[in-house]
């Protein structure tokens, strides 16, 4: 092979693997895995400054600073897309009282009933209730590797969450934070369904900031009603913090999730909370020191082993929001 010909060979198979690289940052599986990820990193973050950060004050204000951080680079077409927000408003309403202004604060008010394991295990339903409450909306019902898959991957979480110990699970009695983590529950699912109603005309970016917007009255609303604060104590561990629950737990793992949620559907989508435990116990091992188990390592193999199952299945993705029937 001449000299020439291997550079030509050389520079298509770089240009091939630059178009593959390309597609795969685009790829909405990443998407929803990064999403779960930095998700993670804000329960990592919460915990590590459980003692200076207030939960109902970190609510309000990782979205208004997500919201000056949309901004500058939204106004223009915000402008331009004026009358599709207009038009739109009820389905802004609709992901603002769910993923913004409800939820968060539903899972702070059960975590004051409940522990946190019981909160964890019952947000594990999630996927199930998504592909549940979408077989009803759709009419369409799951095939035999998305229930398999879910719950594998179900199993893997409580495995994960639980360390294995079956006596952590026994021993776990019902009280009213349960009933509020199940409402969170049921508002995630009513929020990711939702983002599936987004038409192709109103951009990703502007549906989130207008939910931002109306959801920030509704949150300082419920402050003010609680009477709990809306001040934080700054400090450069909390500045940081908040930095990052604003930056990567807001702004970019909403916009990741709505992403894979548009081209994957809600209920493939859904499959990906389960990540979160997963996630979550490897940044704890890496940020905060706290060991891994083996039965942490075989429940992340479910996790794992069970979006695969989902993920591989012949059946096409669902359509993108571009695609999407027509709505009522």
């Amino acid at each position: 092979m001449s000299t020439s010909t291997a550079t030509t060979v050389r520079a298509t198979e770089l240009a091939g693997s630059g178009v593959r690289l390309a597609a795969w940052l685009r790829s909405p599986v990443l998407a929803l895995a990064l999403a779960t990820l930095f998700w993670a990193g804000s329960f990592v973050v919460g915990r590590a400054l459980r003692d200076e950060l207030d939960p109902v004050a970190i609510t309000l204000w990782r979205w208004i600073i997500s919201l000056m951080i949309f901004a500058p680079f939204v106004w223009r077409d915000i402008l331009g897309h004026f009358r599709v927000l207009v038009r739109e408003w009820r389905l802004l309403m609709g992901l603002a009282l769910t993923g913004i202004a409800l939820f968060h604060p539903l899972v702070y008010v059960a975590l004051k009933h409940t522990s946190a394991t019981n909160a964890l295990l019952t947000f594990s339903l999630t996927p199930m209730v998504i592909l549940m409450c979408g077989c009803l909306v759709t009419g369409k019902r799951p095939t035999a590797r998305e229930l398999g898959g879910v719950l594998m991957s179900m199993t893997g979480a409580a495995i994960l969450i639980t360390r294995g110990d079956l006596a952590v699970i026994t021993s776990m009695g019902f009280n009213p934070g349960d009933l509020w983590m199940l409402g969170a529950v049921a508002v995630w699912a009513a929020y990711s369904l939702l983002l599936r109603r987004r038409p192709s005309d109103l951009p990703q970016t502007l549906t989130l900031v207008g939910s931002i917007a109306a959801a920030l009255p509704m949150l300082l609303a419920f402050t003010l009603l609680t009477g709990w604060q809306a001040t934080i104590a700054l400090s450069g561990p909390v500045l940081l913090g908040v930095g990052y629950i604003a930056v990567f737990g807001s702004v970019v793992g909403f916009l990741f999730w709505a992403h894979g949620v548009a081209t994957l559907g809600p209920s493939r989508a859904g499959q990906f909370v389960h990540l979160m435990p997963v996630f979550g116990a490897a940044l704890s091992f890496a940020v905060l020191g706290e060991p891994l188990s083996v039965a942490q390592m075989v429940g992340a193999a479910f996790v794992l082993s069970g979006i695969v199952l989902i993920e591989t299945q012949s059946s096409q993705p669902a359509k993108t929001s571009t695609g999407q029937p027509a709505r009522a």
